[in-house]
């Protein structure tokens, strides 16, 4: 992108000020934002996120995925990435209605037999994900018959990674 994705603005707001306001509207019992120490001092703060400061965000987004899990009790939760802010809180709403009405212990949306995000876990997942020694996405794999996995929702595979997706994010119905 040539500079920092996250904060590039969308609508009055960055990208990631979007992603945080959209999850934290949909009222879960905590949302935690995890990013690096750059990005959080120029974040405005959204009435009900925590945020933690990544020590290592060179690691990669799993690096900042497990400072999540570990702040997170024994209780089921979501991953959302911040570069998706096509999500919109009646598709989380649904997406979240669809986890706890599931009889599998995770929900996925999936597009040609890919995970997209937001996921749903139950706490099950976080001893999971943290003892596996390996990326989120092969953890998923592994246990994939336990995935409720969904289609259709097509704002869960919106990356903005690149100029091109930048400005489709503004003409694009997803």
């Amino acid at each position: 992108m040539g500079r920092q994705k996250l904060l590039m603005p969308f609508g009055d707001e960055s990208i990631a000020e979007r992603v945080i306001r959209t999850v934290a509207s949909c009222e879960f019992e905590e949302t935690i934002v995890v990013t690096s120490r750059e990005t959080r001092s120029l974040l405005p703060v959204v009435t009900g996120a925590v945020y933690l400061v990544n020590p290592d965000p060179d690691r990669g987004q799993d690096s900042s995925f497990y400072c999540a899990l570990e702040k997170l009790d024994n209780s089921s939760f979501a991953i959302f990435l911040a570069d998706k802010p096509a999500i919109t809180e009646p598709q989380i709403r649904e997406l979240r209605r669809r986890f706890l009405s599931s009889a599998k212990s995770a929900l996925v949306p999936q597009r040609d037999g890919a995970p997209g995000h937001p996921g749903f876990y139950t706490d099950l997942w976080r001893s999971r994900f943290l003892q596996s020694g390996e990326t989120a996405r092969a953890t998923l794999s592994r246990y994939a018959d336990e995935v409720e996995w969904v289609d259709g929702y097509e704002s869960c595979f919106f990356d903005v990674d690149t100029p091109e997706d930048y400005r489709r994010l503004f003409v694009t119905k997803l």
